[in-house]
């Protein structure tokens, strides 16, 4: 909130600007009337003027402008000249009006007034503090020390500021009462007498936002993170402060009440406005650093780098505010101008009561929208929904300890979904602090900024169209986020394991492109709205969207079948984003879907991506379950009842494991023999997993197999090729080249299997 600072000041000086421009207009006659331009607007358009004479114009009335600003500056002087001449004779003209005001011809009356302002304030004050007492007796249980959450302190200081604002009610009654009653004196005492009573009533009224707004006396209620010595000092130095600018106010409002002369009167606003630009400059230098750490909020010098440069430089900025501040406001006070006190106190004013706007709204979120469930109370209220869970299953012997850590963790579970809202809901609620502040300082400034008739008008409605798209984009965009994570795979990605895992649920596949589309139909929709509201009519817009959507449809056909046909294989619910499928043409892990393709990461790393419309099948194998066959080959002298017999006890060893029993649906069951080679034995085994876990189970089968049957004496048979060639004359013996006709003979042999093997599946390569 400490950052709406830099907002306020920097918005001053262009406003001012604006009033200034104003008041030119109306001063001089020089500038064109608003209201005219619109009476003569409905007049026959004339033709446009050459962009020459338009520059001319434009320069002629700047320099008008600037004539109007050196006049007003002429006329200011000479007023300033005119009062220091009179000046001398000031004390004795106040003098004589204040002894004309009594009876007597003396100041007799003033000094009568006196007691009775002191008495009536007296009682008052015993009358407001009668009503804090009694309000402690009553509300004391609302206060506790310790950690708090942001809403107890919330409610506390509202609260407690509410009994103050209740006390100070009854100061003003039992004071004004009094003195209606006390004071018979002329009228001039009854106007100093509701000065006094007014000035302190203000005071008081201060007193109490300070007291609430820093709470230097409890700090376990304190909302801003100051220290007990920054907040102590700088609610002193606030209150000091308050009474000075006052007592001084007090001054001016007495010598304006009382028809003391004009020029003594100007002088005395100005230097009041003076007084009051001096204290603040003071007190921000004093507590820069504070302040500063405030900008900069929990992030510190992590913090971005606008809020870093604010907390080193903000106090320059508002010690040149207050002193421009207060040079506007002498101008206006010596040309009788409207708006022409309070504008050194407006950013006070108005980052007050963005502070207690922005509480408002905290409290609202945090005890009706989205209320805390962390709290003491929600984890007692489930502390106790447990025991009587558990007490109805038959659990007798519960243990507190533990039954109070479940309730915890639960209510902490509950609040972790709700956090992203309620920042989204906080951001929301600074934002609109700072624009009420922005008014305020605006009002103050006697400039309007929510007057939709004006161009300032109508960009804040412009900002505020575009705040409401924004809140409900971030909406959107934590709600389905927050759902996708929650809809993740419930367990961790397996370094081991290789492809077709379980992949993600059906509402995580879809929710992503059902977040695009929302959010880009939330922005279309803002963007018509700004547009409209800008004087842009939308409606040839929407035409042209037709115009083209119908062009798209007929000259994009191809794109046209790649979205129904993805459209059609989600809502068949054919594949999701993580399980790894096989199109023919491609096959992989789904990595991303959208709108018209999908994009198959291979488990060698390739990345391809295939339109919907081109995709005829689909083969998963993420889904239910996977059936893992493993082929061998043993010679044949193998028992093959000796061989079933190992491969079903290994099976019941490996469901009892704890790591790789859970990966089964089915155990490892042994098939026997399937065929009878020239050389071995064609055995097989089978097994059904989870989706995904095959793969890993399968490395432990063979690698467990090759053991046992090695403990066992049963062989693995190896490939045997057997080539006869034919020598010719046997009794003729070898031949010269019979051997390197035996060995090409061999060689062609031994292709010729291999290239078999290939056919029939064996190749290793497509094992996955």
């Amino acid at each position: 909130m400490m950052g709406l600072l830099l907002l306020l000041v920097a918005a001053v000086f262009w406003m001012a600007l604006l009033s200034s421009n104003a008041d030119a207009q109306g001063a001089l006659g020089i500038l064109t009337d608003l209201s005219s331009d619109k009476t003569e607007a409905s007049a026959p358009a004339e033709p446009a003027q050459p962009a020459a004479e338009n520059a001319a114009a434009g320069a002629e009335e700047q320099s008008r402008t600037m004539e109007f600003y050196v006049a007003r500056a002429l006329k200011a002087r000479d007023v300033v000249l005119q009062i220091l001449k009179s000046a001398p004779d000031l004390h004795e003209t106040i003098g004589a009006t204040l002894r004309s005001k009594g009876g007597h011809g003396d100041m007799g009356w003033l000094w009568a007034t006196l007691p009775g302002v002191v008495v009536a304030i007296g009682l008052g004050l015993l009358g407001y503090r009668l009503v804090l007492m009694w309000g402690r007796r009553h509300f004391a249980h609302r206060y506790s020390e310790g950690v708090q959450p942001r809403a107890d302190k919330l409610s506390y200081l509202f609260l407690r500021g509410l009994l103050m604002l209740a006390g100070l009610v009854v100061f003003v009654a039992i004071a004004g009462l009094i003195l209606l009653f006390l004071n018979r004196g002329p009228v001039s005492a009854h106007q100093t007498a509701i000065v006094i009573l007014s000035v302190t009533t203000l005071f008081m009224g201060l007193r109490i936002v300070f007291l609430n707004l820093l709470v230097p006396n409890v700090p376990s209620h304190r909302v801003f993170a100051l220290s007990d010595k920054d907040a102590l000092g700088l609610y002193r130095s606030l209150i000091v402060g308050t009474a000075v600018s006052a007592l001084a106010l007090a001054l001016c409002n007495w010598m304006d009440k009382l028809g003391l002369p004009k020029d003594a009167h100007k002088l005395a606003l100005i230097a009041s406005a003076l007084l009051s630009c001096l204290i603040l400059t003071g007190i921000a230098v004093a507590y820069r650093y504070a302040i500063g750490a405030l900008i900069r909020g929990e992030a510190g010098e992590q913090a971005p780098l606008w809020r870093r440069v604010l907390s080193r430089s903000w106090h320059l900025v508002a010690a040149v505010y207050f002193l421009a501040a207060w040079a506007v406001s002498s101008i206006r006070i010596l040309l009788d101008l409207p708006d022409a006190t309070g504008l050194v106190v407006a950013p006070l004013q108005a980052l007050l009561m963005a502070i207690i706007a922005y509480g408002l709204l905290v409290l609202l979120i945090d005890r009706v929208l989205l209320p805390r469930l962390d709290t003491p109370k929600v984890q007692a209220s489930l502390a106790a929904d447990i025991e009587r869970a558990e007490a109805t299953e038959g659990e007798d012997d519960l243990d507190p300890q533990v039954t109070q850590a479940q309730a915890q963790a639960e209510a902490a579970d509950m609040e972790a979904h709700r956090s992203p809202f309620r920042h989204l809901l906080d951001h929301g609620a600074s934002i609109l602090a700072c624009f009420g502040g922005l008014v305020i300082l605006a009002r103050l400034w006697g400039v309007s900024i929510t007057d939709g008739s004006t161009y300032v008008g109508g960009m804040i409605e412009i900002l505020l169209i575009i705040f409401l798209g924004y809140m409900a984009y971030k909406a959107v965009e934590v709600a389905i986020d927050g759902r996708i994570a929650k809809e993740g795979p419930g367990e961790e990605k397996d370094e081991e394991a290789e492809v077709g895992g379980v992949g993600e649920s059906r509402i995580a596949t879809l929710l992503p492109i059902f977040r695009n589309f929302l959010l880009i139909t939330i922005v279309a929709i803002a963007a018509m709205v700004v547009l409209s509201e800008m004087g842009v009519n939308i409606a040839p817009l929407f035409a042209g969207a037709g115009v083209v959507g119908l062009a798209i449809g007929f000259g994009a056909q191809t794109l046209i079948r790649d979205i129904f046909s993805g459209a059609f294989y989600l809502l068949d619910d054919a594949f999701r984003r993580g399980e790894y499928i096989d199109i023919g043409s491609a096959k992989g892990v789904v990595e991303k879907i959208s709108i018209r393709s999908m994009q198959l990461r291979h488990h060698r790393g390739a990345l391809t991506t295939i339109p919907f419309g081109e995709i005829q099948h689909v083969e998963n194998f993420s889904r239910d379950w996977a059936m893992m066959k493993l082929a061998f080959r043993v010679t044949y002298d193998t028992d093959v009842e000796k061989m079933r017999k190992i491969i079903k006890k290994f099976g019941q060893e490996l469901l009892d494991d704890e790591y790789y029993g859970p990966m089964f649906l089915q155990p490892l069951k042994s098939q026997g023999i399937l065929a009878m080679e020239d050389s071995a034995m064609i055995a097989r085994v089978k097994f059904m997993t989870k989706p995904g876990k095959q793969f890993e189970l399968r490395k432990v089968v063979y690698a467990g197999l090759q053991d046992l049957f090695e403990k066992n004496g049963i062989k693995f048979a190896h490939k045997q090729v057997t080539v006869r060639v034919a020598t010719g004359d046997e009794e003729e013996g070898p031949q010269p080249g019979d051997a390197a006709a035996r060995a090409a003979a061999a060689g062609a042999a031994a292709a010729g299997a291999l290239e078999e093997a290939v056919q029939d599946g064996d190749d290793p390569a497509d094992q996955l």
